[in-house]
């Protein structure tokens, strides 16, 4: 997986639901499902934690499909979050602060 080029487009997504006054990400956003499950490979194979009882993958696993026939998920923005948080602070990716 070219972790890079997730975390660029995750990030995009991401800017929206940044909150500059608490510097948390906050709400819902919408993934298609292949990032989704990018975002669910990714968060397994490092088993990135979300808090002390929950990992991200389980939070992401809770996500509803957008329709009937899923072409999309509603995720948490906070538990995407931890996941991009984790690649920067593991140097994964390259990023600018």
């Amino acid at each position: 997986m070219d972790y890079q080029n997730y975390y660029e487009a995750m990030i995009e997504i991401l800017v929206d639901n940044f909150d500059t006054d608490i510097g948390e990400y906050n709400g819902k956003i919408e993934l298609s499902v292949d990032e989704y499950n990018d975002s669910c490979t990714i968060a397994k194979e490092f088993n990135v934690a979300y808090n002390p009882e929950h990992t991200v993958l389980e939070v992401l696993q809770q996500s509803t499909p957008e329709v009937a026939e899923i072409t999309s998920y509603i995720v948490s923005a906070p538990a995407l979050g931890c996941l991009i948080d984790y690649l920067e602070d593991e140097l994964i990716v390259d990023f600018e602060d």
